[in-house]
């Protein structure tokens, strides 16, 4: 699983010098993280063209007529490269007459795929994008030792606004309000969202800003303590911070979006930061050669197989 503010935060430790900081891309530039989910997504949907998963896998027609079978694929399928027919395990294949061959027909547009003549089951090979979503449930655990009562700890994304519940050995807590706090930082007035949890497990709060959360706990015994909530912004659900060509990829665009809003900021809002567009897009040349040559050097395993 891979989260937006994991990613960034990942980003920022290794593009530091560059991009100067989180606060800096939000507050300063507006760069705020609901634009970089967009921009999230259209690096998950670059990524998918030039790196798709290949999958095969056994379907039923949904319709089968006189003319053609009609099936439905996967969302994100981006194309069918091969159909074979589905042999039931307990029949030889020598048993089957010969059908003729297959003829195939994939809709794009409605994920449907017309198969001549008609037969079902069918083993179908095709390419498809990564799940980008929000509407999933994720559990994050932290294991608690034997006589913790207080843990420390980051969440790796945010969530959404009462989905959040923490659970130990069944015993629940949950977020009871939240208090948005001013503090000046550099002579700038800033803003932080903290979330005070509460239930039979105990009580805790939650940084929104940072994902830093503290809680003090009623149940000290050993075992793990649960985080179920549902995400703030989109996650990738095939990805994780291992796949550094797409981590390279989303800093690409991120510096490209950074670069356009500093040509057109004022030195006033930049408050004398020596950061120039030049700088930016020298990295960003250097960032796509980079991720150019890391998608063309990489080789399909099952393109070295035997045919």
């Amino acid at each position: 699983m891979l989260y937006l503010e994991e990613t960034v935060d990942a980003i920022l430790s290794e593009e530091g010098q560059t991009l100067m900081g989180l606060d800096f891309l939000t507050d300063t530039l507006g760069l705020t993280m609901k634009k970089m989910e967009l921009l999230f997504k259209k690096s998950v949907l670059e990524y998918s063209k030039r790196r798709p998963i290949k999958e095969t896998k056994e379907f039923n027609a949904i319709n089968v007529s006189t003319e053609y079978a009609l099936l439905t694929m996967p969302e994100n399928t981006l194309s069918v490269r091969a159909v074979r027919y589905g042999v039931l395990p307990s029949i030889p294949r020598f048993y089957l007459p010969t059908f003729g061959e297959i003829s195939y027909e994939f809709e794009k547009h409605n994920l449907s795929l017309k198969v001549w003549p008609p037969i079902a089951p069918l083993k179908i090979t095709y390419t498809r994008g990564y799940a980008f979503t929000k509407e999933i449930e994720l559990q994050e655990k932290y294991y608690c030792y034997e006589g913790d009562d207080v843990i420390y700890d980051v969440l790796p994304c945010t969530y959404r606004e009462n989905s959040l519940t923490i659970v130990k050995n069944n015993v629940e807590m949950k977020e009871l309000s939240r208090d948005v706090n001013t503090f000046e930082e550099n002579g700038v007035t800033r803003e932080e969202t903290v979330v005070t949890l509460s239930g039979n497990l105990g009580t805790g709060t939650i940084n929104l800003n940072t994902r830093e959360f503290e809680l003090d706990l009623t149940d000290t015994t050993a075992g793990y303590i649960y985080f179920i909530f549902k995400p703030q912004y989109k996650v990738i659900k095939e990805l994780d911070l291992g796949d550094f060509v797409f981590t390279k990829l989303f800093a690409l665009k991120i510096l490209e979006a950074l670069a356009s809003l500093r040509a057109q900021a004022t030195q006033t809002e930049l408050h004398n930061v020596d950061l120039t567009t030049d700088e930016l897009y020298s990295r960003v040349r250097i960032l796509k050669r980079e991720v150019d040559k890391l998608l063309k050097s990489t080789q399909s395993i099952s393109s070295m197989l035997p045919l």
